[in-house]
């Protein structure tokens, strides 16, 4: 379950500053139109790229330390990957509308990597 949150904050991070720097066509989440890179809730293909890539590193090196079994490596990035999903959804439907601080956007998407790692390990 820690790997499947620090997955999901790597992932997410590394999607906001890859999203950024390589800022291709970037829609929000939610209703798939165009939007400026950064926005709360947008998403890339570069960002979404780097997201699952990170997840999937700091899988692979959890498996590799010994830390992480190998059967629950692919759930490490699936929860990770689909943890800055659920990031990008609570931004543009909550933290747009001042709902939800990014600080409580970022626990509730890492939360729901833990819960969905603990999912598909049992």
């Amino acid at each position: 379950m820690a790997a499947a949150a620090l997955a999901e904050a790597a992932a997410d991070t590394s999607s906001s500053e890859i999203g950024l720097a390589f800022s291709g066509k970037t829609v929000l989440i939610t209703t798939w139109k165009p939007v400026p890179p950064g926005m709360d809730g947008a998403i890339s293909l570069h960002g979404t790229v780097a997201a699952l890539l990170v997840a999937a590193g700091l899988a692979l090196a959890g498996q590799l330390s010994g830390l992480v079994p190998a059967h629950h490596a692919a759930a490490i990035v699936y929860a990770g990957f689909l943890g800055t999903l659920v990031d990008s959804l609570l931004g543009a439907l909550l933290e747009r509308r001042g709902w939800l601080t990014n600080d409580l956007v970022n626990l509730l998407s890492t939360a729901a990597a833990v819960g969905i790692a603990w999912v598909l390990t049992r």
